[in-house]
């Protein structure tokens, strides 16, 4: 089945619902890979993108209460915490500072925070960091900012973006489905309306990510359908809109680590789970070119092993990264000469890369 299908993909032959499901219950891990690394060669040769950028979280507040998050806590919880607009400008000159071309701004549903605050965010850090790209707030922030304002998403959107917002980050899609955002996150906008949030950022030319939350009480076949309805979207994108998902990024749940001896939490998925859905990943989203390999979530080692799997991109050197609470302390990040590293070490072609995905000279890191 599977020596099949690479000569149809080679001949332009898109995967169906079943070709996927066929894939997801084949025991040949190692041929499935081959494929997924095919076609990711042929889209970018030996290349791996990275970049030199840094995650910052306004706030942990959040009202939603997703059951899969260990990031957030409640508005009265007194380990809450928010940033003021010249905080977070204050941390976005410390990245430049530090070579950083990107930053990613997200945080919680903060029911306490005015719309002005979020828009003040992003005037700061435009005035303060002129040339940094900006890649900000979620689909359910940029719902609850249109409900905040009695506005559209559509009008949220076009005003953040006169204010400096480049790009949209995909969090909070989690599995489109509705029946499990109805058992693990109720108060979460609804996957239709995270959709009509990216729909409406790619008519106003904004690039966005998507994501999905893969090995948390879902099922395969909700996988599946969450690839294909990014498919579609996509689709209708491509053809009728400047903007449209630059990038699809695969985040495996990470089980928070326990502090009782005798606790058992939700297992995490086994590594192979983890290849085969960034395979099939690559081969069902034919239409987005980069699928990220996101090695605060993978691991590095996995996430070596993930290029071979038809990942290009590795994300970047990830500053502080806290919304994964599987330790004490945030991820702190990696060097542009280690990430150079890690990349040669895998046989790749190392490109740093800005907000857009187009190459730029590396910086020298000693």
């Amino acid at each position: 089945m599977l020596s099949q299908l690479q000569n149809q993909l080679s001949q332009g032959y898109r995967l169906t619902p079943a070709d996927a499901l066929s894939l997801f219950q084949s025991p040949d891990i190692f041929a499935l890979g081959a494929i997924a690394e095919k076609t990711a060669l042929a889209l970018h040769h030996q290349n791996v993108y990275y970049s030199v950028n840094r995650h910052i979280n306004y706030t942990n507040i959040c009202s939603i209460g997703c059951t899969f998050c260990h990031f957030s806590c409640s508005p009265q919880d007194p380990a809450g915490y928010v940033l003021t607009p010249a905080q977070v400008a204050q941390l976005a000159s410390q990245a430049v500072q530090a070579q950083a071309t990107e930053i990613h701004i997200v945080g919680g549903i903060n029911p306490d925070l005015p719309y002005d605050y979020y828009l003040s965010i992003i005037k700061e850090v435009r005035q303060n960091c002129p040339s940094l790209h900006i890649k900000a707030f979620t689909a359910p922030e940029i719902i609850d900012l249109a409900q905040k304002s009695s506005q559209s998403p559509s009008q949220v959107l076009a005003q953040l973006q006169s204010q400096g917002l480049n790009t949209l980050p995909g969090g909070g899609a989690e599995i489109l489905s509705d029946k499990y955002f109805a058992q693990n996150c109720p108060k979460k906008p609804t996957p239709e309306q995270w959709l009509e949030v990216h729909r409406a950022a790619h008519a106003l030319g904004i690039p966005t990510n998507a994501t999905m939350l893969f090995g948390y009480q879902e099922t395969i076949q909700q996988r599946i359908d969450h690839l294909f309805q990014l498919r579609d979207l996509q689709d209708q994108s491509l053809t009728q809109h400047q903007g449209s998902f630059q990038c699809f990024v695969p985040l495996p749940y990470i089980p928070p680590r326990s502090t009782t001896a005798n606790a058992d939490p939700t297992p995490s998925i086994d590594a192979l789970d983890q290849l085969r859905t960034i395979a099939i990943s690559r081969l069902v989203l034919d239409n987005i070119p980069h699928i990220k390999a996101f090695w605060p979530m993978l691991g590095l080692k996995l996430t070596q092993v993930a290029l071979c799997f038809g990942c290009d991109d590795i994300d970047g050197t990830v500053t502080e990264y806290r919304v994964v609470k599987n330790s004490d302390q945030p991820i702190t990040g990696l060097t542009i000469h280690q990430l150079h590293r890690f990349i040669c070490q895998a046989r790749r072609q190392p490109v740093l890369r800005d907000g857009f995905y187009n190459p730029i000279p590396p910086y020298n890191n000693d």
